[in-house]
């Protein structure tokens, strides 16, 4: 499939392996980027091959040291890379990199997941924070009013 969009601004991707990385990957389908890099957590893994510039954050695990260290680390990222928009379908791995890429003036993308009907925790706690807050279920849009209703599904 060739690109029907080309982002030249630097974008960063932040996601949970799995699930909201399969989302992502759908939601951007078609865009070509040509400065890009993904914020993630270790899984294990072997690294996508497809994405050349990965950084690895502590996963929080609603764990409040975690979190503040994956806060600090997110901050360090994102002063060394400077996006101009941040992209994330969650989880709690990117909260952090949401919000303090909108507050060093990045233009902050969230797609609430698919996967359940309730809001997740990601998506509240950044909603304030989004230039742009996208729900796949129209149930959602009571909890986000300001949301844009995707045209179906990533799942």
């Amino acid at each position: 499939m060739s690109a029907l969009w080309i982002e030249r601004r630097r974008v960063c991707l932040a996601y949970s392996p799995g699930g909201h990385k399969a989302e992502l990957d759908r939601a951007l389908r078609g865009i070509l980027f040509e400065d890009c890099y993904h914020v993630t957590f270790e899984n294990g893994r072997p690294p996508d091959p497809d994405a050349p510039r990965i950084r690895y954050l502590c996963h929080p695990r609603r764990s409040l040291a975690r979190s503040a260290l994956n806060a600090l680390q997110s901050l360090w990222v994102l002063l060394r890379e400077r996006p101009a928009v941040v992209i994330s379908t969650g989880a709690d791995v990117a909260a952090a990199t949401l919000i303090i890429g909108k507050l060093l003036r990045a233009k902050v993308v969230f797609i609430e997941t698919g996967g359940t009907i309730e809001p997740s925790l990601t998506g509240r706690l950044v909603y304030p924070f989004c230039d742009l807050f996208i729900v796949q279920w129209p149930e959602k849009r009571a909890r986000f009013p300001k949301a844009v209703l995707a045209g179906g599904l990533l799942l």
